[in-house]
């Protein structure tokens, strides 16, 4: 088994294979469901491939980049329009804020803020501090100003 096996994969399947992963989606008949497109077989020797790349970055050595076909750094991704948060996700994101803490917005976005992800609740979070600092430096509050 070696790198080119990884090029095999289309960037799409290693995303969702990556995502998978990091949901701990752990049978590989699970994760070949989910592909839909590849082997539990292949799953199994992909994730393989995966820690052994890791191992060889951990000790310092150089790894042969998969070469994406349909996908490469330089193409541009299309930017969805953005889409105002609720006044339910702020309060969730309030919630988790106390719960998890300021600069965890992975757990706040997998476990309160389920609609977003880690860097809208990053983003979300940079606006909220700066619109309290603003607050608080006013001379005279206003009524329409929150309390959060």
């Amino acid at each position: 088994m070696n790198t080119s096996d990884l090029s095999s994969w289309t960037w799409e399947e290693n995303k969702l294979f990556e995502d998978c992963i990091l949901d701990s989606v752990g049978q590989w008949e699970e994760i070949a469901a989910r592909l839909g497109t590849k082997s539990a077989i292949e799953v199994e020797r992909h994730y393989a491939l995966l820690l052994k790349d890791l191992k060889a970055m951990e000790a310092g050595e150089e790894i042969e980049l998969p070469a994406y076909l349909e996908r490469s750094k330089f193409v541009k991704r299309k930017m969805s329009k953005a889409k105002p948060w609720t006044e339910d996700e702020h309060r969730l994101f309030l919630k988790g804020l106390d719960k998890y803490g300021k600069g965890d917005w992975k757990s706040i976005s997998r476990f309160e803020v389920r609609t977003r992800n880690p860097t809208q609740v990053a983003s979300h979070a940079q606006k909220h501090f700066k619109r309290q600092k603003e607050n608080q430096m006013k001379k005279r509050r206003s009524i329409f100003d929150s309390s959060n």
